[in-house]
This record gives C-alpha cells, structure tokens and sequence, in this order.
C-alpha cells in the first residue's frame, strides 16, 4: 500500500513538474517565432520589396518592367484553408520555378536562399521569409 502511495505521489510531482515547464516552453516558442518572422521582414524588405512592393501587394519599383507582373503576397491564404507554408517555402528556395524569379539556376536574388554546405542557416532564411509573409496575410471574410 505505500509503495503505490509513493508511486502515485512520484507520478503526481512527475505530472506537476512537466505542467509547470509547459508554460515557459510555450511563451519561449513564441519568442522564437517572433523573431523569426521579425527576420523574415528585414530578409523580405531586402529581397523582395522592389518586386512585390514594401506592402507585399505586388507593387514595387521594379515591377513595372516585369512582363509577368508580381502577384499579392498579402492573399495567399484561401478562406477555409491553412497558410501554404510548404508550397510558399519551395516558391523562396527556388526548388518550384516560377518565370518571373528566373531559373533554378539563376534566381532573380541569386544564391541566398539555395541549399549549400551552410543549409541550416539558409533553411532558417526560407522560414524566417515564409513566417513574415505568413504574419502579412489579409484577414480572411
């Protein structure tokens, strides 16, 4: 009888131990994602802004030589559907062309986001740039 006490009881503090990290586990998740999608923008004001615009809505300075113009970054969410996250991160990468970012080769910002002996930190890049386009998505009516 006092060993399964003693059990229940060890179970119980294992229980409220686990509970207690819960919380702090949680708010420092955020703090990551925060800071991810805070990246995210410096890397999209950096990499992306002349073509689809400061406002991400497709409307930047260099996109009135474009033949396809830039579409609306600020709209990629579907009412009803999740945020294409994968689908946005291979469009960053380079791994599904599209003609108006150049070849796979040759995008048009280069090698910056392509996969190379230092990947982790570029994967994080793509992430970071995907986090922010995320955060900019309309309100879905």
């Amino acid at each position: 009888m006092v060993r399964k006490m003693m059990t229940i009881a060890a179970l119980g503090f294992s229980l409220a131990l686990v509970l207690g990290f819960i919380p702090s586990s949680l708010s420092v998740m955020a703090g990551q994602e925060e800071g991810f999608t805070e990246k995210g923008r410096d890397l999209y004001r950096q990499y992306c802004a002349s073509c689809h615009g400061i406002d991400a809505k497709g409307r930047g300075p260099a996109a009135v030589a474009m033949k396809t113009p830039p579409p609306d970054l600020t709209v990629i969410q579907k009412k009803g559907e999740k945020f294409p996250s994968y689908k946005v991160m291979t469009v960053i990468e380079g791994e599904k062309v599209l003609p108006a970012h150049g070849s796979r080769e040759m995008p048009i910002w280069g090698t910056i986001f392509r996969r190379t002996k230092d990947a982790m930190r570029e994967h994080g890049d793509i992430y970071a740039l995907m986090k922010y386009i995320e955060s900019i998505q309309k309100p879905i009516e």
